[in-house]
């Protein structure tokens, strides 16, 4: 949601919005918002981290330009410095936003995303490689005095250890981890000032000081002055780490006021420190080992009791590195998915603050770090995303000089100019092609993460971890106490194994014992205070989230709380009390609730839980109130080794409620004696008019039956005449036919028999051949005969089909009837259309018997629906083409008390749109002249009226129309269709 820019909201922050981006508007539904759950001392510690690992840093610059080591230390930390103050301005301009500073480089180049993309991954993946770094020194730290046990130091099992520890650890939750961090880093980082201070005083007036100054200064150039300068960007530039969790912050004030304390940390701790090192750190061997050289330089002030401190410095220092970074890099991934640049995904956040993508995320790049295994490579490769990071924050800077967020924008520029510089030239100096893999890796990242986001995979998408986190959030632990002493007890007994396993070679060598005892006991500690977070954290807070909950419901309650001893006596109440009763909350704590309200009864043992009372106020006006009374309940405290018990009454003032209801009632009870006057009144009027509509309703019905009757009839009566007289007139000539048939058969037997009485006259062949023609003969006439009685037929069923009068009830063979009406309609298309070919399939039922109907009327149907067959069959064919063959497919069933009857064709079907008019009067899709639209609606009434069956139409438009028929097989109760 947008607001002004620099607008003021109640904490005393400025902030500007984020222009969404389209990724950004595309979820921005599922993303998640940080709850702000640390204190400000929890997020301090996540400040300190930079501080507590110069030495990891600066023994290898020692090592390498010793003295000349202060000419890297001093622009560094004053770089340094002014960027905390830098960006804890900025800070509260962006209260909102988690990650420090990648994420406003990146808000504040919102003019080149792509760039701004580019720098905010090019500074995560820095962090990211310290991870597998920091487990690499610990690891070295074990396999040193592991050997010098005589004991094998499995490398690679501890370094995935200590990778991935603090992911383990991690998913415990942002506020446990924040305790753990603050846990170890406030000794650790109170050791290395109390070292730094201590050392400058010692260099300064110590008589056995070797000199606050080096008497030889090495030779020192300016490639490896920004050589060195590239190196150690990550110590001096990244103290400003607090500000990545302000989002996360209870007070963020104060958390930002934690990165001007680490700003000027950087001047005792770092410098001070460094210079210590530089001047005590000098005997020959120490080479760039962390131990050896923070080790050398102790013993010096503290003498050689402090192996176990510098171990303890060096495994807290890492640990303490380690946590930081999986706490910061997933919040880093966080904004940048909330403002657009990146996957959604990276946007969701448990309610304890577990990022699980982006933990997933960091953790694969820190094992493909730590499988690299070259750390100053790897140092080398990472930093230029680092400085890149740097370039474009001081750059952005400059951009926005005239915003009031902008402190020193010129120095923004030259520190701009500076860090180019470092990149370019220190960068090189690492190495061209380290160089080269180190700008093309943030490339690398982003081009990875798009591709994971296009991908079906639902763990790469926010709908997945939307549901984990909530699923996780509605399982509780049974019994976490318990949970939580077997854990304890298991890292007591794995402590206690591996000492005893070691025992005599710790008690051999007892300083590398002490060490090794040392390392073990602070990884332990770590775990356990990170267990004992774990287990016990989530349970308070919910404990605490409750308590919060039910006090914050009992302020803004609309009805009366008010909290009972056993005797009825008020000792707490809330503000909505005092308008119920009308008496301010002091005059009603230590007041008899039954004095109040006499109705109860006098000893809170009588009382029901739930009644209605009436209250009198001073003014003698009263008011009902509905009392709710829990059962009693115990507080919890201790009295006379008794728990102290209480009542909680709930008072709700009902009085309007009470008087509304009976208004309500009167009204209701006036009401109904109206409404039944009225109703009977309205009844009688109603059934005047249903019967004045029914009658009109019979009257309408009975003119338009007949006035179809009389269209019908007239319609069919021409019809009827004009098939009679073609009829009459095709008779006479096919009687003579069929009489001069029988006739000539009959003669040409009689010849055929007189020629074979006179066979000894003729000859052989001439008889033989006289013998075929007359056989012929004979054979054609009856075949002459047997067409002609066929034709008369069909002539016979016209004249039947014409009358148009009713015929009887008679038992009928469907199957013949159905067969002649077939061919009857068939040979009436070839009549009209010569072109008309059409493949009949028939398949009739031989066991449906005899049904009793009405043929002349049953005839009908059949005719009318087997022509509408072929007419749109032929229809198809004359729009398609010589590829489509019209076909008709004829089917009778045997259903037991009824029969069923099929008639389809191939044709165009019906159209969906006029489907529910096919069996109206006059309804027709054919052109004028062609069609009545009276067939299927005399067909329907003779079907269903008449005959009390069934006639249903079944069709897909461009394929096919199939009209089935269900007639009864008795006439029973079926009576004659008059109309």
């Amino acid at each position: 949601m947008a607001t002004g820019i620099r607008h003021q909201p109640e904490n005393g922050y400025h902030s500007e919005p984020a222009q969404p981006s389209p990724r950004e508007s595309l979820k921005r539904r599922e993303l998640m918002r940080l709850p702000r759950s640390l204190s400000a001392l929890e997020t301090s510690g996540f400040g300190l981290t930079g501080l507590a690992n110069w030495f990891t840093i600066a023994t290898a610059i020692q090592a390498a330009i010793g003295p000349s080591a202060i000419f890297v230390w001093l622009p560094g930390i004053l770089m340094g410095i002014m960027l905390n103050l830098q960006v804890k301005r900025i800070g509260e301009y962006f209260p909102n936003m988690a990650g420090g500073t990648p994420n406003y480089t990146a808000r504040m180049l919102k003019n080149y995303p792509g760039l701004g993309s580019y720098a905010a991954i090019g500074y995560f993946l820095s962090w990211v490689s310290t991870l597998p770094i920091s487990a690499i020194v610990l690891t070295q730290l074990i396999k040193v005095n592991l050997n010098s046990l005589g004991f094998s130091c499995p490398e690679t099992l501890l370094n995935i250890t200590f990778t991935l520890l603090p992911f383990i650890l991690t998913f415990s939750g942002t506020r446990a981890l924040s305790i753990l961090h603050a846990f170890f880093v406030l000794p650790t980082v109170g050791v290395l000032s109390v070292f730094s201070i201590h050392g400058l005083f010692w260099l300064a007036f110590s008589s056995n000081s070797p000199g606050f100054f080096p008497t030889i200064w090495p030779e020192f150039t300016f490639i490896d002055w920004a050589k060195w300068f590239y190196f150690a960007t990550y110590i001096f530039y990244c103290c400003d780490s607090a500000a990545s969790f302000v989002a996360d912050s209870r007070n963020p004030t104060k958390t930002l006021q934690f990165l001007k304390i680490s700003a000027l940390g950087m001047l005792p701790v770092i410098l001070g420190g460094s210079w210590v090192l530089m001047r005590l750190a000098t005997a020959p061997g120490l080479k760039d080992d962390v131990f050896l050289n923070v080790l050398a330089a102790c013993q010096v002030l503290w003498g050689p009791w402090v192996p176990t401190l510098v171990t303890f410095l060096v495994v807290a220092s890492c640990l303490l590195s380690c946590a930081t970074i999986v706490s910061n890099c997933p919040r880093m991934l966080y904004q940048l998915a909330v403002d657009g640049h990146i996957s959604p995904t990276f946007a969701v956040v448990s309610r304890r603050g577990v990022f699980g993508f982006g933990l997933v995320f960091v953790l694969v790049l820190s094992l493909i770090c730590l499988a690299w295994g070259n750390v100053p490579r790897l140092v080398a490769i990472t930093n230029v995303g680092l400085v890149v990071c740097l370039m474009m924050f001081h750059l952005s800077l400059w951009l926005r000089r005239d915003q009031p967020e902008v402190r020193w924008p010129g120095w923004s520029l030259g520190f701009f100019v500076v860090d180019a510089v470092v990149l370019v030239v220190g960068g090189l100096a690492w190495g061209w092609q380290d160089f080269i893999i180190g700008l093309f890796f943030p490339l690398g990242v982003l081009a990875v993460e798009a591709g994971i986001s296009r991908i079906a995979f639902a763990p790469f998408h926010p709908s997945w971890w939307i549901r984990l986190y909530r699923n996780t959030s509605k399982s509780k632990m049974p019994d976490f106490v318990a949970f939580q002493v077997v854990i304890l007890i298991l890292l007591i007994v794995s402590a206690v194994s591996v000492g005893w396993i070691f025992g005599f070679k710790l008690y051999a060598n007892s300083t590398v014992g002490l060490n090794l005892f040392v390392v073990l006991l602070v990884t332990v500690a770590f775990i356990g205070v990170a267990v004992a977070c774990w287990t016990s954290l989530p349970q308070v807070v919910s404990m605490d989230e409750a308590r919060e909950g039910a006090e914050q419901l009992f302020i803004i309650a609309l009805d009366a709380i008010v909290v009972l001893d056993e005797n009825g006596v008020i000792r707490q109440t809330n503000p909505a009390a005092e308008s119920v009763f009308g008496i301010k909350a002091r005059g009603l704590i230590g007041s008899h609730l039954n004095k109040l309200l006499p109705g109860l009864g006098v000893q809170p043992e009588q009382w029901l839980s739930r009644s209605e009372q009436t209250f009198n106020f001073s003014d003698r006006s009263a008011r009902i109130l509905e009392v709710a009374i829990s059962d009693r309940f115990s507080q919890g405290a201790s009295l006379s080794n008794q728990d102290l018990q209480q009542y909680v009454a709930i008072v709700r003032d009902i009085t309007d409620r009470k008087q509304a209801q009976q208004a309500l009632q009167k009204a209701n009870e006036e009401l109904e004696i109206k409404v039944e006057e009225r109703t009977s009144e309205l009844t009688h009027t109603v059934e005047q008019l249903q019967n004045e509509i029914e009658e009109r309703q019979r009257i309408e019905e009975n003119l338009r039956a007949m006035q179809n009757q009389i269209i019908v009839q007239e319609k069919l009566a021409s019809l009827g005449s004009l098939t009679a007289g073609i009829a009459h007139e095709i008779r006479n000539p096919l009687n003579f036919v069929n009489n001069f048939s029988e006739v000539s058969a009959e003669l040409t037997e009689e010849l055929l028999q007189e020629i074979e009485n006179q066979t000894e006259r003729l000859e052989p062949d001439s008889r033989e051949y006289i013998t075929e023609l007359l056989t012929d003969l004979k054979a054609n006439l009856q075949k002459i005969n047997q067409h002609g009685q066929r034709a008369d037929r069909i002539v016979g069923n016209m004249l039947l089909h014409s009358r148009g009068q009713r015929g009887h009830w008679e038992a009928t063979n469907i199957n013949s009837l159905l067969e002649e009406y077939v061919n009857l309609a068939y040979h009436g298309m070839r009549a009209k259309e010569a072109a008309f070919n059409m493949i009949i399939a028939s398949d009739y039922d031989s066991d449906i018997g005899k049904v009793e109907v009405v043929p002349q009327d049953i005839s009908r149907v059949f005719l009318n629906i087997i022509n509408n067959a072929c007419y749109a069959a032929h229809k198809k064919k004359q729009e398609t083409g010589e590829e489509f063959s019209p076909q008709l497919d004829v089917r009778t069933r045997n259903l037991g008390s009824a029969i069923e009857i099929r008639i389809r064709d191939n044709g165009p079907g019906i159209d969906p749109d006029i489907f529910d008019k096919i069996f109206n009067p006059f309804f027709t899709t054919k052109p004028a002249g062609e069609g009545t639209g009276l067939g299927l609606s005399i067909s329907h009434d003779i079907i269903v009226q008449q005959h009390r069956g069934e006639i249903k139409v079944e069709t897909e438009a461009g394929n096919y129309t199939e009209f089935i028929i269900t007639l009864p097989k008795k006439i029973a109760e079926v009576k004659e269709f008059k109309k």
